[in-house]
């Protein structure tokens, strides 16, 4: 491992008296502005997506006044592509990256306190960096978002006293660059973070060449429904955010007008694409992501519930703070608000006052009634893909049955199968996996075919949350099905 820092006021070295796990980490110390890392290179496969993950502890690490406020962060040097900022004095935090080299066989992973154009003084400790292949075969359906930034909006409309306006308004050249980073940043880092990578988020920004001349109103404004951008929107992706600039300049009085009627909308698709809005300036001068992880969450509850893969309650992002605690430690959220300098609050993945926008996403939120009992969008659920893109998994048997075991050993950690239960189900996986290990796949599909019906008996007696039995039911079916018939 090569060390390389910027001035020689930063201090790299190895600390024997700190680690998150083992004996000793990375340690850094800068006490004048630095960009300051620990670089390794690492070969990698080419064209493969990559998770990289780390934990970072912090003192004192500062803001800076330049371009880039990156803190402490793990990153690929070499590239612009960085996780998330650690700031000031932060115990061990883990940051996560996916990433994909491209054509690449090697890649420079940085443990690295500030960044081009962004340095930055304090001391930052890294360990338990961790780089891992996440290949087609896991169960990690991709997701196919499309990002519509519309540059220019050109309204023309009749108010109720009958008097003729026509708002037309523009974003700058930096206006669109800072929608589309936030858009990037909040794909590629927070929807990982969000769904605990149970969904491979994959982005397409677009800019139209055409104003949006269209709206729908709403309210006390307007907005771009489905039918206003359907030149635009792609039926091969599974989600589409539309950003849109929400105010301009009459050109008939020559007054400031905003035309919106919120920061965000979201019309609920039912089964099809999701769709999601939001105004360009809660995209670059509000300092968050939070409508967008508000907006985004409406979307996919909406798609969820449709297909009836979540738990039932289903989770609503509009509640309030004594509404839903996190079901793995049965605690409130912290109602704070979010900012880019303010990440990672405790007890939750992200909390704020602006919107209910946390563990619903990876199935990690619970009523306060029933704080034992997740809701969200559940690994499960994830596992069954989008509304167009589906897992490019291929049909193991021996895999699947070992898929099979851990859902089952899932359901007795949730306490939602008893043990008696439980034991029953895993002695017919045992079965299947021997049969099939032998080579009789006909009596495995048959075991296979046992588990299925104990399967219904359960969820018919009330002893299995349907929407837990539907899936188990048809991963099984479609697997009796390939084993009868091969």
């Amino acid at each position: 491992m090569d060390v390389r820092c910027v001035a020689t006021s930063a201090i790299p070295l190895w600390d024997d008296h700190e680690a998150f796990d083992g004996l000793r980490s990375l340690k850094i110390t800068a006490t004048s502005p630095n960009d300051a890392r620990w670089v390794q290179t690492v070969r990698v496969e080419p064209y493969t997506n990559y998770l990289l993950t780390g934990w970072i502890k912090t003192e004192a690490v500062g803001h800076t006044r330049e371009i880039v406020d990156a803190g402490a962060n793990l990153c690929l040097y070499g590239t612009y592509t960085r996780t998330a900022a650690v700031f000031g004095t932060r115990d061990w935090t883990q940051v996560r990256l996916i990433f994909n080299p491209g054509p690449d066989s090697s890649v420079n992973i940085g443990a690295r306190l500030g960044f081009w154009a962004g340095t930055t003084t304090g001391t930052a400790w890294f360990d338990d960096l961790r780089l891992t292949p996440i290949r087609a075969g896991d169960p990690h359906p991709s997701w196919r978002i499309l990002v519509l930034i519309y540059g220019t909006t050109d309204l023309a409309y009749t108010d109720g006293a009958g008097a003729r306006h026509r708002v037309v308004g523009e974003m700058t050249a930096l206006e669109k660059e800072q929608s589309a980073e936030s858009a990037r940043r909040f794909v590629e880092q927070d929807i990982p973070a969000l769904n605990s990578l149970n969904m491979i988020p994959r982005l397409t920004l677009r800019f139209p060449a055409r104003p949006l001349d269209r709206l729908t109103p709403l309210g006390a404004g307007w907005w771009p429904g489905p039918w206003d951008t359907a030149a635009e929107r792609d039926p091969a992706f599974d989600s589409v955010i539309v950003i849109w600039r929400s105010w301009g300049t009459d050109q008939l009085t020559g007054r400031t007008e905003f035309i919106a009627d919120a920061a965000g909308l979201t019309l609920n698709m039912g089964g099809e694409p999701t769709y999601a809005t939001l105004i360009s300036d809660a995209t670059t001068w509000y300092g968050h992501r939070n409508v967008l992880k508000h907006e985004f969450g409406h979307s996919l509850l909406y798609f969820f519930e449709a297909i009836g893969t979540t738990p039932l309650p289903t989770v609503t992002n509009h509640a309030e703070a004594t509404d839903y605690v996190n079901c793995r430690t049965g605690q409130f959220y912290l109602w704070i608000p979010e900012t880019d300098s303010l990440l990672m609050i405790p007890n939750s993945i992200y909390s704020n006052d602006s919107g209910f926008t946390h563990d619903y996403y990876s199935g990690q939120t619970a009523t306060a009634d029933r704080p034992e009992r997740c809701l969200g969008i559940s690994p499960e659920a994830w596992a069954v893909g989008g509304p167009v893109s589906k897992p490019e998994r291929p049909l193991i048997p021996g895999e699947q049955i070992a898929s099979l075991r851990s859902s089952v050993e899932t359901l007795l950690a949730l306490g939602e199968l008893s043990g008696g239960e439980g034991n029953a189900l895993q002695a017919k996986l045992k079965a299947a996996d021997r049969a099939l290990a032998r080579g009789q796949g006909k009596t495995a599909a048959n075991v296979l075919g046992a588990f299925g019906q104990q399967i219904g008996a359960l969820v018919q007696s009330g002893r299995l949350l349907e929407h837990r039995g539907r899936i188990l039911s048809r991963e099984t079916g479609r697997l009796v099905l390939h084993l009868s018939s091969s």
